[in-house]
C-alpha cells in the first residue's frame, strides 16, 4: 500500500482486473474470449475486404497477436505448479495457432502459410517466457530475500511465493 501524497490519510492499492465482474463475467476472461475473437476474424477474413488496411509485414502482425493471447492466457489462468501451467498455455496456443493456419486455407483469398504459424509460435511463446521473467522480477521485489519459498525453481515446479 502506498500513500497518496496530497491525501496523506488515503491509502491506495492497485487492484487486479482478475477478481473484477460485469453482468457477472470476470473482466479478464471477457477480455481474453473478445481478443481471441477479434484474432479468429481477423485472421479469417478474405483479403479483400482488408484492402484499405496500412502494409504491415504478417508475420508481425501474428507475432504481436499471439503474444497478446499468449500474455492473455498467463494472466487469467492460476496454478501454484508455474511450470505445467506455462506448458499448457504453450500446448493450446500452439494447437490453437496450427487450427487458425490450416482453417485460412478455406476463406477465399488466404492460404495456409507455416511461417505464420512460426511468428504466432514466436509470439505465443515469447509472450509466456517474458511473463515469467516478469513475474519472478515482480515476486522478487515484493518480496525480497525474507520471503520463505520466493519464486524460483524447485525441482521441475516453479514455487510460487505464499503470503502469510
Amino acid at each position: 500500500m502506498s500513500t497518496i501524497e496530497y491525501y496523506p490519510n488515503q491509502e491506495t492499492t492497485m487492484q487486479s482486473i482478475t477478481r473484477k465482474t460485469i453482468f457477472g463475467v470476470r473482466l479478464a476472461f471477457a477480455a481474453l474470449v473478445l481478443y481471441w475473437l477479434l484474432i479468429f476474424l481477423g485472421t479469417h477474413l478474405p483479403t479483400r475486404s482488408i484492402a484499405n488496411v496500412p502494409k504491415i509485414n504478417d508475420k508481425l502482425i501474428h507475432f504481436t497477436m499471439f503474444a497478446g493471447l499468449g500474455f492473455l492466457l498467463c494472466y487469467i489462468t492460476t496454478s501454484r505448479r508455474l511450470l505445467p501451467r506455462f506448458g499448457r498455455i504453450v500446448v493450446v496456443g500452439l494447437i490453437y495457432a496450427a487450427a487458425d493456419e490450416w482453417s485460412q486455407g478455406f476463406v477465399r483469398g488466404r492460404t495456409t502459410d507455416v511461417h505464420d504459424f512460426l511468428a504466432d509460435a514466436c509470439g505465443l511463446i515469447g509472450a509466456v517466457i517474458l511473463y515469467a521473467v516478469i513475474r519472478y522480477l515482480y515476486y522478487r521485489f515484493r518480496y525480497g530475500s525474507q520471503t520463505p519459498q520466493p519464486p524460483c525453481f524447485s525441482g521441475n515446479i516453479l514455487v510460487e511465493p505464499t503470503e502469510s
